[in-house]
């Protein structure tokens, strides 16, 4: 199962398909127009379907996102992604992923910490911290990646790549201008902090108000009521990965033009999750001066 930082990526998402639509730049980023609203959100997460031969009988889970920052102050990202898988003999397991993550608003750096606990052990099982920072030398554009954990080390990416609130902002994007599809790297420092996702991500033509309506009730969430929204699904590659065309992981949601997302779906071909926004407060936004 993907880290955190990877399922994370819905809220934080890219695209673009055939038509007039070319690929996206990560250096194309006149992000005034869109606005994230500072949040907390929990999520609660069910087994949606197992695939044939998969040896799980169940999930329950809960993931908790908090989000704070501007265009002008940078981002900040916390989540906390708590599981507990059941096999077919009944044996269960829990699985307790945090992260944290500071993006620059302009997209130049990405800060990134991970760590993973089972079965509520006080030390963790797996961590990766680490920077990407991007910059421009001979008028290419590439992002050295510096990693801490689990062992020290660099390596350097092209510069195309998207961070993850980069990336959400180029979906909102795009979602605006009528665009249906966007294809882009994308780098969340998950897998230790050396995986790069090729992402396709497809937008649905934008819902009616009224389909909130639909949703089951929750306090302060009537304040999307008036909000735009768009179906999208976004589906990760690995790079030089699986032959066969299909995606390593999709997630689907509901974004609205604020950044908050509902009805989510997290498909990993042998097991899918559902998740629906189970709490949300909105925190005050700090505006550009």
């Amino acid at each position: 199962m993907p880290s955190v930082s990877a399922i994370s990526g819905w809220l934080v998402l890219s695209l673009c398909f055939a038509l007039s639509c070319s690929p996206a730049r990560a250096n194309e980023k006149p992000a005034e127009a869109i606005e994230l609203a500072p949040h907390r959100a929990i999520y609660d997460l069910v087994l949606e379907r197992t695939g044939a031969g998969s040896n799980i009988s169940d999930i329950r889970g809960q993931l908790i996102y908090d989000f704070t920052g501007s265009a002008c102050e940078g981002y900040k990202l916390n989540t906390r992604l708590v599981t507990e898988i059941y096999d077919r003999e009944g044996k269960q397991s829990t699985t307790d992923t945090r992260s944290e993550s500071v993006e620059d608003g302009k997209g130049r750096r990405f800060r990134f910490n991970t760590s993973q606990y089972m079965n509520k052990s006080p030390k963790p099982v797996d961590a990766t911290s680490g920077l990407a920072v991007r910059a421009s030398r001979g008028g290419r554009e590439s992002v050295k990646v510096t990693l801490y954990k689990p062992r020290k080390g660099s390596f350097t990416l092209p510069g195309n790549i998207y961070f993850p609130t980069q990336h959400s902002i180029a979906v909102l994007k795009a979602a605006k201008a009528g665009e249906t599809r966007l294809q882009a790297d994308f780098f969340d420092g998950s897998d230790k902090g050396t995986k790069v996702y090729e992402t396709t991500t497809v937008i649905g033509a934008p819902l009616q108000l009224a389909a909130n309506s639909q949703l089951p009730h929750l306090k302060n969430a009537e304040v999307l009521d008036a909000i735009q929204s768009w179906p999208v699904v976004v589906s990760y590659y690995e790079q030089n990965g699986k032959k066969d065309g299909l995606p390593t992981y999709e997630v689907s949601f509901r974004i609205y033009a604020n950044g908050v997302s509902r009805k989510l779906m997290l498909d990993y071909g042998a097991f899918a999750l559902s998740g629906e926004l189970s709490a949300i407060e909105f925190l005050p936004l700090t505006p550009c001066r």
